[in-house]
């Protein structure tokens, strides 16, 4: 299905509208063990211990869909208090910790809070309000009474007594991430990117992403590239209706610029994939194109795909390397071989694959999982020497090959 596409678009919304519980069960696998990058800045609080009654069991939801706030939360004196930190990342707040006054600066686009421990009364835009009990240091950390926190971080909270949860509804639904101390934040409402080059600074608008309400939610990461070059990447993974859906939003970010922006969305039948090598090539891609970031944050090699392969369709990136990249087709079980230095390319399916067993792999469809998971993959790299495996499509006897990276 071509990236960015109007009809994945529609397919989307129409698949998402069947869909009762719109998260990604590994998304939440990843924030439940603490994996999910927020970029948060947040400074260690030692203060001193308080007491609390035991914790509730109740589920504390954000837009409806699961948060850790739950398993973090305690009630005391019939109040839900939850970790300032915590909320803080989960409605898209950069929190900073002022140690001699015991207070922590919360700031997003169009808002910034204020919080004491001890203290009710709090500042919203420079305005005094007041909770509904003071912020107090549990375990070492400070917590809030959630509703009345919720509110003054401009949110709002709905309870559902049949399922015991309660659902911090935030519609501008941002995310804040972090680079070498700037600052990024991204709404998912309507795709505006906002910069701040130090915790200290207030958000500016620098641009926007090409999207208007995410249905699913996005993880925001930013990767630092060097002399204030950033990578913003915003990224998305679910299973819905037997597919896996791929979306990611990519802006390449020089002293709180845009340079380049690019997209992609895929999706296809959903099967065990095998784990992909890492590499620490920084590049962007919209399905059709690759484009490489040199060490200095500049744009590097463009590689238009559909040429260089002689194979019109979307490509999805299985390994990057400063020689070589790894290309797979989305239609079919075709790896790819670019070669950085020549721009030549080479199909490894059909290099590697004995001419036996690709008999039956020129038959393959690359929508069945029945193939997918049959298909060659790169399992380790020595030097120029990659090595691979697939397996036959009658008997599933796994196979292995090696391609030398030096033999184009």
């Amino acid at each position: 299905m071509k990236a960015g596409s109007a009809a994945y678009r529609n397919f989307f919304q129409s698949a998402s509208s069947n869909i009762k519980d719109n998260y990604d069960e590994g998304r939440l696998a990843e924030v439940r063990k603490g994996k999910l990058s927020i970029g948060i800045l947040a400074a260690a609080i030692a203060l001193s211990p308080g007491s609390v009654s035991a914790a509730a069991d109740s589920h504390i939801l954000l837009n409806y869909k699961e948060t850790l706030l739950g398993s973090s939360q305690v009630v005391t004196g019939g109040t839900t208090l939850v970790p300032l930190q915590q909320l803080a990342q989960t409605m898209g707040y950069a929190l900073s910790w002022n140690q001699s006054t015991k207070s922590a600066r919360l700031v997003r686009p169009d808002r910034e809070v204020t919080v004491t421990a001890g203290v009710t009364t709090t500042t919203v835009n420079d305005k005094v309000i007041t909770l509904a009990k003071a912020p107090r240091v549990l375990k070492g950390k400070i917590y809030v009474p959630l509703v009345s926190a919720v509110s003054a971080m401009g949110g709002k909270t709905v309870y559902d007594k049949n399922s015991d949860s309660l659902n911090i509804v935030d519609e501008l639904r941002y995310s804040v991430a972090s680079a070498q101390g700037r600052l990024y934040w991204v709404s998912q409402k309507n795709g505006d990117v906002f910069y701040s080059a130090s915790s200290a600074g207030k958000p500016v608008l620098i641009g926007e992403l090409p999207f208007a309400d995410l249905t699913y939610t996005h993880g925001l990461e930013v990767k630092s590239v060097g002399k204030g070059v950033d990578l913003l990447l915003l990224t998305d993974n679910h299973y819905a209706m037997f597919n896996d859906f791929s979306n990611g939003y990519q802006a390449l970010i020089q002293d709180g610029k845009i340079v380049k922006q690019m997209e992609y969305h895929y999706s296809g039948a959903s099967y065990t994939k095998v784990p992909l090598l890492k590499t620490t090539q920084l590049y962007m891609t919209d399905g059709a194109s690759i484009q490489y970031i040199n060490n200095d944050g500049s744009l590097g090699n463009l590689f238009d795909l559909e040429s260089i392969t002689g194979t019109e369709g979307n490509f999805s990136v299985e390994y990057a390397a400063e020689d070589i990249i790894l290309v797979r087709m989305m239609t079919n079980t075709h790896l790819y071989a670019i070669h950085t230095a020549s721009g030549l390319s080479t199909n490894l399916s059909e290099k590697l694959i004995s001419s036996e067993d690709r008999k039956e792999w020129d038959r393959a469809d690359g929508t069945d999982s029945f193939y997918l998971t049959k298909m060659l993959v790169l399992k380790k790299r020595e030097g120029n020497v990659m090595t691979f495996t697939y397996a036959t499509v009658p008997d599933g006897k796994v196979k292995t090959v090696t391609y030398n990276v030096t033999s184009q």
